[in-house]
């Protein structure tokens, strides 16, 4: 008898450790995913910079999957430049970027109009704007998503920092630093919680990436 109540508090002890051990992985074996193609001016932000105009997003292409894609991923953006805490963030609806531009989007390879950086100012008191743009949204596996964003400065309309990159979920240094980040940062609904969700998740796989590249920034 006294055996058999061991063996049950034996197993109990199996199945709790178990369940605690899918909460808590052991590391993931294999490469991770490091940005490269990011100019940085400086590593600390210009003090000045304190209030950034966040235009809004633009496809590089007007197809369908990429104008999905911006509709999905532009509060994503916004969301994770506030947890930068860089600076303060000020988005620009397209509705007021055409009444002062003549135009709903711009990206930062466009010709701006002479008077651009200066109408943001007066409109925003912004210090700096932000430029985003989306080169490729694949919301299927393995997912893809692609960035070139623009931290622009108004007071010599020049490049604070940039990024240009890539991330394909079926590379796996991408997805094993998806899963890192799910690990780390997101919850799942359910009893336990599934790192490997985020590479069938466009919005969490997208959340993914801005949040690696918006760490590239200049530091405060």
């Amino acid at each position: 008898m006294k055996i058999a109540r061991l063996s049950i508090a034996f197993f109990l002890g199996l199945l709790l450790t178990g369940c605690d051990t899918a909460r808590s992985p052991l590391p993931r074996m294999g490469p991770r995913y490091t940005p490269s193609n990011i100019y940085l001016k400086s590593p600390v932000l210009d003090p000045r910079i304190r209030r950034v105009a966040v235009l809004p997003m633009t496809p590089i292409v007007p197809t369908e999957a990429l104008q999905a894609g911006v509709e999905g991923c532009q509060p994503l953006l916004q969301a994770e430049l506030q947890k930068t805490k860089r600076f303060e963030v000020v988005v620009v609806p397209q509705q007021l970027l055409a009444r002062l531009t003549g135009q709903p989007r711009w990206s930062a390879e466009d010709k701006l109009p002479q008077d651009f950086f200066d109408k943001l100012h007066n409109e925003t008191a912004c210090d700096a704007i932000f430029f985003a743009t989306l080169t490729r949204y694949q919301p299927y596996q393995p997912l893809a998503v692609g960035w070139k964003l623009n931290l622009v400065a108004n007071s010599d309309h020049a490049s604070v920092w940039s990024a240009d990159e890539l991330f394909d979920a079926g590379n796996m240094g991408v997805a094993n630093s998806a899963r890192d980040y799910a690990d780390k940062d997101i919850r799942y609904e359910g009893p336990l919680d599934d790192p490997d969700a985020i590479l069938s998740s466009p919005s969490r796989f997208s959340q993914y990436t801005l949040r690696t590249l918006l760490a590239t920034m200049p530091a405060r």
